[in-house]
């Protein structure tokens, strides 16, 4: 019987910390967070707004915010990957950086789910670019923060997000291994995706890019 108490104090307790943090999601003038992401109702940060700080991953926005904001400012070391809709569905961007009109990037009054994580620290690569390495290229790591179901979601996310496709199977798999062994972020893969020879010729109106400008 003990046992069943206590699992129910932890059941409860699980429940009651989802209900704080999903009240404390609410238009207002907070405080800024350290590291982590405000999101404003109106464009240039202005109005009401809310912040989430790294770590935060919200499946669906609370009603009466939902498909209402219009900027988003980045602070310290973090970076969101918003979606159109709720449970990290639909189209997604990656911000950041500072956003001052969203209709920029075809999200105005478009985000329904979203997930703040941290990005590179600036202060100690150098180059102030959010990279790990001076050429700006995504930094390596040892072990994987990501399960394969995670990089795999991640991977078509990305997909979708840059070249504006679902990737082929091979694709997929190659870019869910990279995204696992050199533990990368959202943003770190949407950087490696713009330096493929797709994403080039696209850029490029599907002509070949010449070779000196792939450095």
């Amino acid at each position: 019987m003990k046992r069943y108490t206590t699992i129910g104090i932890l059941v409860g307790a699980a429940l009651l910390t989802g209900a704080s943090t999903a009240s404390a999601q609410r238009w207002g003038r907070e405080a800024t967070p350290r590291s982590g992401v405000c999101f404003y109702e109106d464009i240039n940060f202005n109005g009401r707004y809310f912040c989430s700080p790294v770590g935060s991953v919200t499946e669906g926005v609370p009603s009466g915010m939902n498909d209402r904001i219009s900027s988003a400012r980045v602070f310290g070391n973090a970076v969101a990957t918003v979606y159109r809709d709720p449970n990290f569905r639909g189209q997604a961007k990656v911000i950041d950086r500072n956003v001052a009109d969203m209709r920029g990037m075809g999200f105005n009054d478009r985000v329904s789910s979203y997930e703040v994580d941290a990005g590179f620290d600036r202060a100690r690569n150098g180059n102030g670019n959010g990279w790990g390495n001076s050429n700006g290229a995504p930094r390596q790591a040892n072990a994987s923060r990501w399960s394969y179901r995670e990089a795999e979601a991640m991977v078509r996310r990305g997909y979708q997000s840059v070249l504006g496709r679902n990737p082929d199977a091979q694709g997929l798999r190659d870019w869910t291994q990279q995204v696992m062994s050199r533990n990368w972020n959202q943003r770190d893969l949407e950087f490696a995706l713009r330096q493929s020879d797709e994403y080039r010729l696209s850029r490029n109106g599907g002509r070949a890019v010449p070779r000196s400008s792939r450095q």
